[in-house]
């Protein structure tokens, strides 16, 4: 559905969503989803991200991105002993293209393709265990901007940030961003 998106976007110009050389920044709020393989519980911790992008036209834009966690997941695990295992997300921070497809003045769908690196922090805190694992992952996602005004718009996404072997990461996040 990416590669699609994207393809539309390239041979339509639906409205004008943003002008070439247009900047814009954003805050979002996402909900994360952090599923292992060998681990029945799915962790979900919360996160803040912030955006930053220039539309190179009026379809295209480069974007990064950085983000911090908010708040941690905590699951009993039964395989260690019905102990608590905590999931945090300490950092992250990635470079995106974002092909939009413009539905109206100032709003748009978008597909989402680039790598991203997230730092998180694994903890069994009752046997005082923890370790920091750094992991970079091609990302990939959808969205959608919807207008608010001509620089205002509220957005809601979904992006894989880590699609690794043996465990992904995704986050759905709502937000809003300004042009400038």
């Amino acid at each position: 559905s990416i590669t699609l998106a994207g393809s539309l976007c390239l041979v339509t110009g639906t409205g004008i969503a943003a002008n070439e050389g247009e900047n814009y920044f954003g805050l979002q709020y996402g909900y994360g989803n952090y599923d292992e393989d060998g681990i029945s519980e799915t962790y979900e911790p919360t996160m803040l991200i912030g955006r930053f992008g220039r539309f190179l036209t009026p379809n295209f834009a480069i974007e990064g991105r950085l983000g911090t966690g908010l708040d941690d997941d905590t699951h009993n695990l039964p395989a260690f002993g019905n102990r608590d295992a905590t999931l945090e997300i300490d950092s992250m921070f990635g470079i995106y293209g974002t092909a939009h497809l413009n539905i109206a003045k100032s709003s748009s769908i978008y597909g989402v393709l680039g790598v991203s690196r997230i730092e998180g922090t694994a903890s069994l805190p009752v046997l005082e265990l923890e370790s920091t694992e750094k992991n970079s992952s091609v990302s990939y996602g959808v969205g959608a901007d919807i207008g608010i005004g001509d620089r205002w718009a509220l957005n809601v996404e979904y992006i894989r940030y880590l699609d690794k072997d043996d465990f992904d990461f995704d986050v759905g996040s709502v937000g809003a961003s300004f042009k400038f």
